[in-house]
């Protein structure tokens, strides 16, 4: 199994419709589509699945419709980032600073992404 050729996240399919309509491939170059495309999914759940027909048929259409507008708001989220982008106001000898080594505090609480999904007592 590849885990890339068989599974996929169907918002990134959703994503891709919405930006290959006329509005956005006339207004913004191929960079920044790929940017809106990457701050759009960021916002969005992922929806894991291994094949569409299968999943469109047993996806009721209520659902799939509240899909396309999750991804219609992301990009639209997206858009004004990329409209006001902060690095094209950056000066010829302005250096990002950059840290070689993050500040990580193991007190703070994890995002509920980060939380392991197995208890590790019951693995045990």
């Amino acid at each position: 199994m590849q885990i890339s050729v068989d599974v996929h996240n169907y918002m990134e399919t959703l994503v891709g419709h919405v930006l290959a309509r006329e509005e956005f491939v006339d207004h913004f170059d191929h960079e920044q589509l790929a940017d809106l495309a990457c701050l759009a999914l960021s916002q969005l759940r992922p929806v894991y699945i291994r094949h569409d027909i299968d999943f469109l048929s047993a996806l009721p259409e209520e659902r799939l419709v509240s899909l396309k507008e999750y991804a219609e708001t992301a990009i639209e989220a997206a858009k004004s980032m990329i409209i006001d982008d902060r690095r094209k106001a950056r000066h010829e000898d302005e250096v990002p600073v950059v840290f070689s080594k993050p500040r990580i505090d193991d007190d703070i609480e994890l995002e509920w992404f980060e939380k392991p999904i197995l208890n590790q007592d019951k693995v045990k």
